[in-house]
């Protein structure tokens, strides 16, 4: 029988574009006992522990969760750096934490990009144990992205600072407090590794609980491909593989923070996603609705229409991405400036090409993939339009961490 837990680990969102570690620790200390700590002195503590070149690093993180945990017997553990050598290993080590002490982990996604905090998992069986083994299905996790809007404008305050609860997870500028991977899609684009000690190859790294309680071994299953792969599936299959998926999932026995999300739901507004950092990669972001109002946002591969994930849209009042003309006209708006000095970037009417499908990678500009991009070429200079209509002249790499 499917074993499940989903730790109630509240949801902040990262006050700055690089203060995801610092939004980390603040939940996961939040949920320990600690309280609100502010992220201003959690990430000046991340930082001041972390190596050259670190935001915040996993021995940052470890430290600042160290030193503001509450005493016992609030509080009877610690935190340690897990870097494990393989990613099965990497998400057992999660999977145990979860399992045995109920805290949620620090983990490094991204590469060495951007830290996640992993309240929850699903496996086939309980893990527990030392005979047998066990397969993963999937993770909830708690992506502090994006940052609050008091980052982009300052008069939008507060948080910070943040309160519980507070508009953090809201959805759209205020960011998901339900989201849930897939394990096959937490193996392709969230845990893949980073080589935060220079040992010469990848490693799976999470902060979590010191201790090593006996866990089944790992087993490693295939997924079902709805489709043979062999080109882009069409909208109108998007929103009939969807259909079913959802359909499947409120007759399964157990319900889970997206269930309520998905009930008398039903799927509309397909966006298909080209992946930026990927040769041929694709996903579809299909909005789920109920009486008119967005309740959720399911993604599914865009090949063979494998489910990835979903996000619950609390309390949403518009649709989560907007339309390809309002993606337009905020650009025909916004006064666009590369600022290398080669002046401003118009748009003229016949002399500019939309992207056919949105666009979506790993940067400092999206830490999500249900934060995409409508890209615009404007002769030899690509701009972007995010999910809310804010311009972008460039996308730029992720820092570490």
């Amino acid at each position: 029988m499917t074993w499940f837990t989903d730790l109630a680990t509240p949801y902040h969102q990262q006050d700055t574009d690089y203060y995801c570690g610092a939004a980390v620790a603040q939940m996961i200390l939040d949920s320990i006992g600690s309280g609100l700590i502010d992220q201003d002195t959690l990430y000046n503590a991340n930082h001041a522990h972390s190596s050259p070149g670190w935001y915040t690093s996993p021995s940052g993180l470890n430290f600042t969760l160290n030193a503001f945990m509450p005493p016992p017997p609030k509080f009877d553990s610690f935190f340690i750096v897990e870097a494990a050598n393989s990613e099965p290993d990497g998400s057992a080590n999660i999977v145990r934490t979860l399992r045995y002490f109920r805290v949620a982990t620090g983990t490094l996604v991204y590469g060495c990009g951007h830290w996640v905090a992993v309240r929850g998992a699903k496996t086939d069986v309980d893990p527990a144990g030392e005979d047998g083994s066990f397969s993963i299905e999937g993770f909830y996790i708690n992506n502090p992205w994006p940052p609050t809007p008091s980052f982009y404008d300052p008069a939008q305050v507060p948080p910070p600072p943040h309160a519980d609860p507070d508009a953090c997870g809201s959805g759209g500028e205020r960011g998901v407090a339900d989201e849930y991977v897939t394990y096959a899609e937490w193996q392709n684009t969230y845990l893949t590794g980073c080589d935060a000690y220079n040992v010469g190859h990848l490693q799976y790294i999470s902060v979590c609980d010191p201790h090593r309680p006996p866990l089944r071994a790992l087993r490693i299953v295939g997924r079902t491909r709805l489709t043979d792969g062999t080109r882009l599936i069409a909208a109108e299959e998007a929103l009939e593989i969807a259909t079913r998926g959802v359909e499947a999932h409120l007759r399964s026995e157990r319900e889970c923070p997206l269930t309520p999300a998905l009930k008398d739901a039903r799927p509309g507004s397909p966006h298909l996603v080209q992946r930026l950092d990927r040769r041929d990669e694709f996903y579809y972001l299909v909005t789920m609705y109920r009486e008119g109002r967005p309740t959720a946002l399911l993604r599914g591969d865009g090949l063979d229409g494998t489910f990835q994930g979903a996000l619950a849209l609390a309390n949403a009042d518009r649709p989560p991405i907007i339309e390809r003309e309002a993606a337009v006209a905020a650009a025909r708006e916004a006064v666009i400036d590369a600022g290398d000095g080669s002046g401003r970037i118009r748009l003229r009417e016949g002399a500019f090409c939309v992207h056919p499908t949105l666009v979506w990678r790993p940067c400092m500009e999206s830490r999500s993939p249900y934060y995409p991009f409508y890209q615009i070429t404007v002769g030899a200079v690509t701009i972007y339009v995010g999910y809310d209509g804010r311009v972008y002249p460039a996308l730029h790499d992720l820092g570490r961490g």
